[in-house]
């Protein structure tokens, strides 16, 4: 188990130089970059592409938990 996280914890370090952004990318993401409000949008849809899924799923478990007590008899039994 050592040696698997040893060498897990290698290739992560030496590959981690080779996964870099394209340049105009990784130069939006900068704090100076010229483009750097692009990086901002990216960040934020991102974000929202994430968020909205949760909000859709966590509304159609509240309403069929609603329904499901206002009709208790109506349940589905198993």
């Amino acid at each position: 188990m050592k040696k698997l996280t040893i060498m897990v914890v290698l290739t992560l370090v030496l590959v981690a130089q080779s996964l870099n952004a394209c340049p105009a990318c990784k130069d939006s993401f900068g704090a100076n970059g010229a483009n750097a409000s692009v990086g901002d949008a990216y960040s934020w849809s991102v974000l929202f592409m994430l968020s909205v899924p949760l909000t859709i799923l966590t509304v159609a478990i509240v309403l069929i938990a609603r329904k499901i007590r206002q009709n208790p008899n109506s349940a589905p039994t198993m």
